[in-house]
């Protein structure tokens, strides 16, 4: 574990959440803005992120529970660890177009030599 990896971790709240297509439809692959709140110390913190996926997936809501982690030195920065950037999601959408197009060419290949 590195950095933000060791830092303490809090129950958080979440306060809203919105959903951005990324098409204008409401079922398509967007990004939901989270707004956050936990407590270090007795003292109130908000925080905020942005997640990326299909809006077709259940999420948090207003009032769910979740797991976030703070820097004890600033409780004020926190992150979600089971956050998907957009880095993370575009890395996913790559390697599930590459593994469909492999897919297709074997089974072009398998379509060719059948007809031989």
């Amino acid at each position: 574990m590195t950095g933000r990896d060791r830092w303490t971790t809090a129950q958080a709240i979440v306060d809203s959440r919105d959903w951005t297509s990324a098409d204008g439809s409401d079922h398509s692959v967007g990004r939901w803005h989270v707004v956050y709140e936990y407590t270090v110390a007795g003292e109130r913190y908000i925080g905020k992120f942005t997640d990326f996926q299909s809006g077709d997936e259940e999420y948090l809501g207003p009032g769910d529970r979740f797991e976030i982690r703070f820097n004890p030195r600033r409780p004020s920065q926190s992150y979600y660890p089971e956050l998907r950037t957009q880095t993370y999601f575009l890395a996913v959408c790559i390697g599930i177009a590459i593994v469909l197009a492999v897919l297709m060419i074997l089974i072009t290949i398998g379509n060719v030599r059948s007809a031989h």
